[in-house]
This record gives structure tokens, C-alpha cells and sequence, in this order.
């Protein structure tokens, strides 16, 4: 008995894992500006994921609320193994990174995001497509895909943008029980409708309500 679990011990330990192996993310802390009204620096808790192959394109991948770098790390994993250089971070006020959240300001979170192509600029495992304009796409879901369409809008560096399940209004997506219900000539929204009316892009909000928790 003694020997047969001693050789079953030991055919777990040699036997190969299954599933690919993990990338090794470097850990890079990335200094940002605190924006307007504010003074000081923002420091953004980030990874760098390398491929194979070096240089190569890279992709950002921003995540969503309430989460951190390390929410998204799998994706981060599969784009490096597909062959980019992936960077990831946690917005500010999430996860490690300093600052105060900003819920995707124009004024701060896309600044900061824009410092994030700055840094992959001067970084050699990137192909650059121009002085300081590397060859770069971002990814994100929910509040990062938000983040992902406002620094395509923002930056014209961006080469590719994919977003997943994002908001078209985050008062809605973080006071969804305050959000109006449009009536069209006193009944529900009916298919003959004009494109658009009664969708939640087109439903007003009133004054602030309880603020979501389910993240």
C-alpha cells in the first residue's frame, strides 16, 4: 500500500501540466500628471506582458470597475502568446495605483491613458510607426471598454480598438434605479418607432439615486 502511493506521488509530480504556460508580466509603476485643479503625481500600478518575439505590436488592456491589472491578466496572457506586447494597469484609484477615480475623464483617466502610449513609445520590444507613435490598439470591458473608445477618440496614435459590453452612460450604469421610463404617445416603445426612441441612449435621468454595488 506504502509503495503504491509512493509511486502514484510520484507520477503527479513528473507528469506534464496541461494548458499553456504562463508569461512572466514584468511589474512597472508608470508616473502620470494628477490632472487639472490638482498638484503632485499619479503612480499607475502596471504589467508588461512580452511575446516570443520582440519588437512587436502591442495592445493595452484597460478593465472594468471595481478590478485591477490583475483582472484582466488572462487576456493580457493570450495576447502574448498571440504575439503582442501587452500592457496592462489599474485606473487610478483602483488596485495599487494612487489618485482618486475619475469614472473616465476626459480630464484625467484618458490623460492617462494617452501617458500609457507615450511610455510604450520609447519602449524597444514595440514596432513604431513614427517618432514616438508606437503601433498600439486597446481592449477593455464595461468601464474599460468606455476607456478604449475615449482614447481612440483622444489619440490618433491608436491603431485598433476592440470594446466589450462598455456603457453609453454611466449615470444610468451606476444609478440604474433612477433611470426614467420613455413612453411614445403613452405606450411602450413599439417596433415602428424611429431608430433610437425609447433605448436606454435616449432615457432621461433625474436626481442622483443609491449607487450600485453589485461590482
Amino acid at each position: 500500500m506504502v509503495a503504491a502511493l509512493v509511486v502514484a506521488a510520484i507520477l503527479v509530480v513528473a507528469w506534464p501540466r496541461s494548458g499553456p504556460a504562463a508569461i512572466a508580466a514584468q511589474d512597472e509603476k508608470i508616473i502620470v500628471p494628477a490632472g487639472p485643479g490638482l498638484t503632485g503625481t499619479v503612480t499607475l500600478d502596471a504589467g508588461l506582458y512580452l511575446p516570443a518575439t520582440t519588437p512587436a505590436p502591442a495592445v493595452i488592456v484597460a478593465h472594468g470597475f471595481g478590478g485591477s491589472r490583475l483582472s484582466v491578466d488572462a487576456d493580457a496572457q493570450r495576447l502574448a502568446r498571440a504575439g503582442f506586447v501587452v500592457l496592462t494597469y489599474s485606473a487610478r484609484g483602483f488596485g495599487r495605483s494612487t489618485g482618486q477615480v475619475g469614472l473616465d475623464s476626459l480630464d484625467y483617466e484618458v490623460p492617462d491613458a494617452r501617458a500609457l502610449v507615450d511610455w510604450l513609445a520609447k519602449r524597444p520590444e514595440v514596432i513604431q510607426d513614427g517618432a514616438g507613435d508606437p503601433r498600439v490598439g486597446v481592449t477593455g470591458g464595461s468601464y474599460g471598454g468606455a476607456l478604449a473608445l475615449m482614447l481612440a477618440g483622444a489619440d490618433p496614435r491608436i491603431d485598433a480598438v476592440a470594446a466589450v459590453a462598455t456603457w453609453n452612460n454611466l449615470q444610468q450604469a451606476l444609478f440604474p434605479n433612477n433611470t426614467a421610463v420613455v413612453q411614445v404617445d403613452g405606450n411602450p416603445p413599439s417596433p415602428s418607432a424611429p431608430v433610437g426612441t425609447g433605448t436606454p441612449a435616449f432615457i432621461p435621468g433625474g436626481a442622483d439615486g443609491v449607487f450600485k454595488q453589485a461590482w
